[in-house]
């Protein structure tokens, strides 16, 4: 064989493998089928949270609602479990067993087991929730989750909120009536101490010493340097749930600024109007822009007074020779006579 057709066969052999790859990656392995994977099943929970009340002794009846959006009927599972906060974002962690804690209400809830939902329509739930005559005053809490096809245990949800994986479920907050503690401290609120430009972002972490959840609501008086009102900043921290903190975020889209601003927080919370409050100061100044300001001024003044120096100097050198000139001329003149 040749050395040209050895290169030949060399470069056939290559392109043959390769094309080989390209169809086997594309191709479908008889020993590596994958199952496709099914749609996901769409359910929603209405409402996404129930907020009830009662004596104790009572029996309350309510009424939810599940929607199934899917393509095909649904048996949904219905689990009730209590639920506790540990983050100060307010996620709702569900309890595996009843909490036996001051704040359970996962037992005193009667549900449907299992709720039979048609393609896309709405169905009714009817729950009831007995309250013990011991039942202490002030919140207690639970979810109710909807589970299509049984898959998933109650105590095995890890992410929660009005959806749970394929869980979806209601809050419930139930307040027993009587006498309860509603406090609400400022941990902290805080700003940058100093900002060239907007917008300002303002933190804080509120603590709950109630035995309910409280649901606060106010805003930030901002102040300028002349203590004049400039703006309010509405508060949204949402519900902080007994003996746990919330932290929250409010912004000012305020620009620009000129000095020191104040800054007063007050959040109205509870049944007797009581209101938390804190203070704190920053500076919103353009430092950089004033500086590359002033430098430029300084510039085109140094410019102007240079210029007029220059031309000072020219105007004497014209004014001297214009003078050399003249006397010249004198001295020709008197050379004549």
């Amino acid at each position: 064989m040749t050395k040209s057709a050895h290169k030949l066969n060399t470069k056939l052999l290559f392109f043959s493998i390769t094309v080989a790859l390209a169809v086997g990656a594309i191709t479908p392995s008889p020993f590596s089928f994958v199952p496709p994977v099914s749609a996901q099943s769409v359910i929603t929970a209405i409402p996404p949270r129930l907020v009830l009340s009662g004596k104790p002794g009572e029996t309350i009846n309510a009424q939810l609602k599940v929607r199934n959006d899917s393509e095909e009927a649904q048996n949904y599972t219905v689990a009730v479990e209590d639920f506790i906060v540990y983050d100060t974002q307010g996620t709702p962690i569900p309890v595996a067993q009843s909490a036996g804690n001051r704040w359970s209400l996962a037992s005193w809830v009667s549900a449907p087991d299992v709720i039979p939902v048609d393609t896309k329509t709405t169905q009714i739930v009817n729950i009831r929730i007995k309250v013990p005559l011991t039942a202490l005053p002030g919140g207690h809490y639970a979810m109710l989750t909807y589970m299509p096809n049984g898959d998933v245990k109650p105590g095995q949800m890890k992410k929660t909120a009005s959806i749970i994986g394929q869980r979806v479920g209601t809050l419930i907050y139930f307040t027993v009536a009587g006498p309860v503690t509603e406090k609400l401290n400022i941990l902290k609120f805080s700003v940058p101490q100093f900002s060239e430009q907007g917008p300002i972002n303002f933190t804080g972490t509120l603590e709950s010493l109630s035995d309910i959840h409280i649901t606060p609501v106010g805003n930030i008086t901002i102040s300028d340097p002349l203590r004049t009102k400039v703006a309010e900043v509405p508060v949204e921290a949402g519900s902080v749930f007994p003996e746990t903190q919330r932290d929250f975020v409010s912004t000012w889209t305020q620009k620009w600024g000129w000095g020191k601003y104040r800054a007063d927080l007050n959040l109205a919370y509870g049944t007797t109007g009581a209101v938390a409050t804190a203070t704190i100061f920053f500076w919103l100044f353009p430092i950089r822009l004033v500086i590359y300001s002033l430098i430029a001024i300084i510039s085109i003044l140094t410019a102007i007074i240079l210029l007029n120096k220059r031309s000072k100097r020219h105007q004497e050198m014209l004014e001297k020779e214009v003078t050399e000139l003249k006397e010249e001329l004198e001295k020709l003149e008197e050379s004549k006579k």
